[in-house]
């Protein structure tokens, strides 16, 4: 009798186990967990955090055949512009504590997107390895927003070499950088065993969409950064590298990289501190609003 009912016991155990396992996937497949904040959110969000100006909600077509969605908040015209690409996973929603932020949108028109793969754009959890890609995927917007202008490009982690890129492919509209913990030498790319099993069925199917996204952009980092290393002395604006050195996530030495790299950079600075890890862009928001402000100078005398 014991025999039969823990039988029956394990049975249904394992119904079960499956029927939380087909619900995890339909959810995963569903987009659930996808890390990104819808239009309506983003104005209750920036609202809430005393932002009076009202957010716009774009969708650019770019030439890597991707649709860019992007929040923008925007007072005149004739304000500089600063564009904000976060790292991997994320969405446009990484920057709302900037965006939110009246002391920068009084001197400066902001803009925050979603890249390739992430938040609201076309192909949400498909990747796109290619920094260039990326990088054109930004110009797409940029061009949109502010043509025959320069912008100031700030990027979080893997944000960092994207605006990189963009510096390099298109120095005319590349007004200064701000490197936020950036992932940018191939050096010091690391490769732990879960990468490649996460890449492929039947973990695949397990992963949230915007986990495996960004897993399948990191596995090629090192190669896209070892094409980049030719052309960083190319970058000629200023650029400020910001980072923890208790960085856990994107190694301190990243910082002696920029350094030794950008050659040709007009006006370097790296901004170091002891702590904040690599999530200070959120937990210690004043140190980049500094940096922001302290570069809008540039945005002003080079448009």
């Amino acid at each position: 009798m014991k025999t039969f009912v823990l039988k029956r016991f394990l049975k249904r155990m394992c119904y079960l186990i499956g029927a939380l396992l087909v619900i995890w996937i339909i959810a995963v497949q569903a987009g659930c967990l996808s890390m990104r904040t819808s239009d309506q959110a983003w104005r209750k969000k920036l609202l809430d955090a005393g932002q009076a100006t009202p957010p716009q909600f774009i969708d650019v077509s770019s030439n890597i055949g991707r649709t860019i969605h992007a929040v923008i908040i925007s007072r005149s015209d004739s304000l500089p512009w600063i564009v904000m690409v976060h790292g991997s996973p994320g969405s446009s929603d990484a920057f709302l504590p900037y965006l939110s932020d009246t002391n920068l949108s009084n001197v400066a028109n902001m803009i925050s997107l979603d890249r390739p793969g992430f938040g609201y754009t076309s192909g949400f959890g498909k990747p796109e390895p290619s920094q260039k890609a990326q990088a054109a995927a930004v110009k797409a917007v940029v061009d949109r927003l502010s043509p025959g202008k320069k912008v100031i490009l700030v990027g979080h982690s893997l944000g960092a070499p994207v605006i990189a890129q963009f510096a390099m492919d298109y120095p005319e509209s590349t007004a200064a950088l701000v490197l936020a913990g950036a992932s940018i030498d191939p050096a010091l790319e690391e490769h732990p065993w879960w990468q490649k099993a996460v890449d492929v069925a039947p973990l695949r199917w397990l992963t949230p969409k915007s986990l495996w996204t960004s897993n399948a952009e990191i596995i090629p980092l090192e190669q896209e950064l070892e094409h980049m290393r030719q052309h960083w002395a190319e970058i000629t604006c200023p650029v400020r590298v910001v980072h923890a050195e208790n960085d856990r996530l994107v190694p301190f030495g990243n910082v002696d990289f920029a350094r030794r790299m950008l050659t040709n950079c007009s006006d370097f600075q790296a901004i170091t501190f002891a702590k904040g890890d690599h999530f200070f862009i959120w937990t210690d928001t004043g140190i980049l609003k500094e940096v922001m402000i302290s570069l809008l100078k540039y945005g002003r005398q080079l448009n």
